[in-house]
């Protein structure tokens, strides 16, 4: 096995979020992505409501920077209430 990252970063970097439905819950998790990461634009987040509309499904293409770069975020998206899976 090598030490070689699987990922070259910096890089575009696809996340799926799924929020706990709620205009107010999809602004502060946009929000927290674009702390990290101020590149995302409106044309890289595709939002969905899932079959019941209990859930927001969120598409971002973001910016990584770097591994630690994608933790602080996975970590700090995980830390809100309605977070509920990041992919």
């Amino acid at each position: 096995m090598s030490d070689e990252a699987l990922i070259e970063f910096p890089c575009r970097y696809p996340i799926k979020i799924i929020v706990v439905t709620g205009e107010r819950n999809v602004a502060e998790t946009i929000e927290i992505v674009r702390r990290h990461s101020p590149k995302v634009s409106p044309d890289d987040i595709n939002s969905r409501h899932s079959r019941g509309e209990k859930f927001v499904s969120l598409r971002v293409n973001l910016w990584a920077e770097g591994e630690e770069h994608l933790k602080t975020l996975y970590q700090e998206l995980l830390d809100h209430q309605a977070v509920r899976i990041i992919l």
